[in-house]
């Protein structure tokens, strides 16, 4: 059993439903393939921001006998749906350092030809300033998401401790991108997933350079995402510290399973691909 410092208590199985704020660019996609096997995929939402039957605010329109029965709500949304699921709830997340979440963010429109942003910024040649200053709004983004407040308003001291305040009280497990197996070994002891194996999904394999003024401006645009990335740091280490024993065996056990291969492997790929396409449409029903 997991000693967490966390205040919010861990969801239980017969009850509270578990939220995945899932923050771009953080490693969410790898934990999403991993939630899908540990639920029923007709108990899972999906939020999905650019399908009309999957938004938000269609969720909070749903009728409350349906809200009541997910299990998972998941996607990139924001702090404060759980007021939405009257079983009550629990979130989790991963944070990852705001410097490698800006190039990798910058990486993935490169090579996305139908994102807004891709032909503008290769057409003119554009590097990681341009995108900065093209997009104000969507820096200091995991403060942004954990606070509740979106990409709209300013990014100030208000927000950050905002940020802070519902990571300790909401948030028993909040993992870091750079320790993603560390993170997901807490996430198992704490919800009693059983993960056999899992595959890194929408991995950057190439960066983009960055001269040392790209990287500062990225910080200077970035402080308030850079300080509560630290202060989930500081918390997560003092989790590890208190189940250094705990979490050293579940590392021990993930690493010795190896990913299935040949028609083995084939048949979990597909089954994994249909479990998704699942929750997907039940989302949109």
């Amino acid at each position: 059993m997991l000693d967490l410092i966390a205040n919010a208590t861990i969801c239980s199985v017969n009850r509270e439903a578990l939220i995945f704020l899932h923050i771009p660019k953080t490693a969410g996609t790898t934990l999403n393939r991993i939630i899908e096997w540990q639920y029923n995929p007709v108990s899972i939402y999906t939020v999905d921001p650019h399908r009309i039957r999957a938004t938000v605010a269609r969720f909070k329109k749903l009728p409350e006998q349906r809200r009541r029965r997910f299990r998972v709500v998941r996607g990139h949304l924001l702090y404060g749906i759980h007021e939405f699921l009257p079983q009550g709830a629990t979130y989790i997340t991963m944070l990852r350092d705001p410097v490698a979440r800006v190039l990798s963010s910058y990486a993935f429109i490169l090579r996305r030809p139908l994102h807004p942003l891709h032909r503008k910024l290769k057409a003119g040649r554009l590097g990681v300033e341009d995108l900065i200053r093209m997009t104000p709004h969507r820096q200091n983004l995991q403060c942004r998401f954990i606070s509740g407040i979106g990409v709209g308003p300013d990014c100030d001291e208000r927000v950050l401790e905002l940020a802070k305040e519902n990571l300790t009280r909401s948030f028993p497990i909040v993992g870091l991108c750079e320790r993603f197996q560390e993170s997901l070994c807490l996430m198992i002891e704490a919800f009693g997933w059983n993960v056999p194996f899992y595959t890194n999904w929408k991995v950057t394999k190439r960066r983009p350079s960055t001269e040392p003024k790209g990287i500062d401006m990225i910080r200077e645009f970035n402080r308030f995402d850079l300080e509560l990335y630290e202060f989930a740091r500081k918390s997560f280490e003092e989790n590890m510290r208190r189940n250094a024993d705990v979490i050293r065996d579940a590392l021990a056990t993930l690493n010795s399973r190896q990913n299935p291969r040949g028609l083995k492997g084939c048949w979990y790929s597909a089954l994994g691909t249909s479990r998704f396409l699942l929750t997907k449409a039940i989302s949109a029903l």
